[in-house]
């Protein structure tokens, strides 16, 4: 093997993936003798070995996690190539994955992927929703395109592009067969059951520092990634939660309080972030843009709201 090739690179990758040379063949609908000499070739090349071979499957020695690494990064890129010179063309299909909170789906969300839609009408779209620090290994390595969240001073996003997109305030919500008792303090709340979204960067983690410093204990502090999860807690066990402004009336319902207290909660901050190690896809780029403009958007139908208020 003079060169490498890409092909020998997938090869290798779906070996790992599955497990065993046998399996990968399978996949691959190639022979097993093909897929073993392709493997053999590219620790040639590199005159080092890349996996050890046993009769239970193939495991990575530490030179085949290295090529890994990179094979994956270079299959990825050159993926983003074919994909956006795809989108000159008229009959283009592209695809674009991204992560987000609950936030921006009650948001923001139906606007900007309408819009997208009308300009990628054949786009392959795959989003993701939970806290940003679940997404953060993916966008780092190139599986995710970006992924929107809320930011705290103790992340480390220095190998990501950070675009800050808006602010929101939080409330602490209840269910309203609870008796409204006007304004009170976190401390008198110590001994109530909370739910919040399971993370440990981003706001909740500043919140949670928050909850602790005013008596609530971790063991109070029910933790899950489905807002569903958080509703019916609320709804029907009696919980407590604290969630964005725009989440207090879901899908209308009129089914929730929001209880005043005397601290002052944290302020999210929220931004889309991307690899600086892989150029963003057009077709990522212009989801970021609309996430922007939507933004903007509803930030300013909000402060609208309030001064009719």
């Amino acid at each position: 093997m003079r060169n490498l090739f890409a092909p020998s690179l997938v090869v290798f990758q779906e070996v790992i993936r599955s497990g065993s040379i046998g399996s990968a063949a399978k996949e691959l609908g190639l022979t097993q003798p093909a897929v073993s000499k392709i493997i053999n070739d590219v620790e040639a090349y590199f005159g080092i070995e890349l996996v050890v071979r046993k009769n239970t499957g193939v495991t990575l020695t530490q030179a085949g996690q290295v090529m890994l690494s990179w094979s994956e990064s270079i299959t990825r890129e050159m993926k983003n190539m074919v994909d956006e010179m795809n989108s000159m063309t008229s009959n283009a299909v592209v695809d674009v994955s991204f992560g987000f909170p609950s936030l921006i789906a009650f948001t923001i969300m139906s606007g900007m992927i309408k819009k997208f839609k009308e300009v990628f009408p054949n786009a392959q779209v795959s989003m993701y929703e939970a806290q940003l620090s679940s997404f953060l290994p993916a966008v780092r390595d190139g599986r995710l395109d970006f992924a929107i969240g809320t930011l705290s001073d103790e992340m480390k996003l220095h190998d990501l592009h950070v675009e800050p997109l808006f602010e929101s305030e939080f409330v602490l919500v209840a269910s309203k067969s609870r008796t409204r008792t006007g304004i009170t303090t976190l401390s008198a709340l110590q001994n109530e059951q909370w739910v919040l979204p399971q993370t440990n960067m981003g706001y909740y983690s500043e919140l949670l520092t928050t909850l602790q410093k005013n008596g609530i204990s971790s063991e109070n502090i029910v933790k899950t990634d489905s807002v569903v999860t958080i509703y019916n807690l609320v709804l029907n066990a009696d919980f407590l939660t604290v969630i964005p402004c725009d989440m207090t009336t879901p899908f209308g319902s009129n089914q929730f309080i929001t209880i005043p207290v005397e601290e002052a909660l944290p302020v999210a901050r929220y931004a889309a972030v991307w690899s600086k190690n892989y150029r963003i896809k057009k077709a990522a780029s212009i989801l970021v843009e609309l996430a922007k403009e939507y933004s903007s958007y509803n930030c300013q139908r909000r402060k609208q709201l309030i001064e009719v208020d």
